[in-house]
């Protein structure tokens, strides 16, 4: 009888494990071979449980230990109408043009998966994470990220991601609106980063980040469908307005 007992609990524990272990993620519904191999290298794509993936960027992190770029928007529209835009706009279209890539979106709050050709798209909330691909120099080398959508502070009115653990870069991006007067608004996007090569850093990283937050918010301006009001951007470096 004991051993019967026990040939049973054997048999059902092995049925659990090799539940655990079936895939959660169709990864052939991803278009893009870097995200697919992004996610099964991490076993992303056989987990029941999506809420057991995090983010770099944690509580006791300190800004000033990495490195930042910062970069600002200005919209003629006012602030209202523009936080409206940004908190609506499905990501998963604005992060599919020319240098970006849409893979895949994870909604750990109700665990779910959405995939590039899906008819519709849940709209932004904490706890999103996207799988992007970047395509760098006209798509001769591809780059897989992810990122998760950690906060939405309505009444500051500022949106942050983060980088995922085990990424090659850490850190998070910042975005924060303000009225900037006669009925425009300034966006100022910061991006807090560092990996193990400070010449990645220094030489790589940079340029090739500013390209796409300058397409982001491009694409961002592009979804008004109405009114599409002109934008200008600069940084610290910048000593004119680019007319986007």
């Amino acid at each position: 009888m004991k051993m019967v007992t026990f040939l049973v609990i054997l048999l059902f524990s092995s049925v659990i494990g090799i539940s655990q272990s079936t895939e959660t993620i169709n990864l052939e519904k991803i278009p893009q071979k870097k995200v697919r191999k992004y996610i099964k290298s991490r076993s992303i794509d056989r987990m029941n449980d999506f809420s057991l993936i995090h983010s770099s960027w944690k509580k006791d992190n300190t800004e000033s230990d990495f490195n930042v770029i910062e970069k600002s928007f200005y919209l003629k529209s006012k602030l209202s109408s523009i936080w409206n835009l940004y908190r609506n706009a499905t990501l998963a279209r604005v992060w599919n043009k020319r240098s970006v890539r849409f893979g895949l979106l994870i909604s750990k709050r109700s665990n779910s998966v959405t995939y590039a050709n899906s008819s519709s798209f849940p709209e932004i909330d904490t706890g999103q994470i996207y799988f992007l691909n970047l395509r760098l120099l006209k798509g001769l080398y591809n780059v897989p990220v992810a990122f998760e959508i950690t906060t939405i502070d309505q009444v500051h009115q500022i949106v942050e991601f983060s980088y995922l653990e085990n990424n090659v870069s850490k850190g998070k991006q910042t975005l924060q609106f303000f009225d900037n007067g006669e009925g425009s608004t300034k966006i100022v996007h910061r991006s807090y980063f560092k990996s193990k090569s400070s010449l990645r850093d220094e030489l790589f990283y940079p340029p090739f980040h500013k390209k796409f937050i300058k397409e982001f918010h491009k694409n961002m301006r592009q979804q008004v469908k109405n009114k599409k009001p002109p934008v200008a951007y600069y940084d610290s470096h910048d000593h004119e307005g680019i007319v986007l």
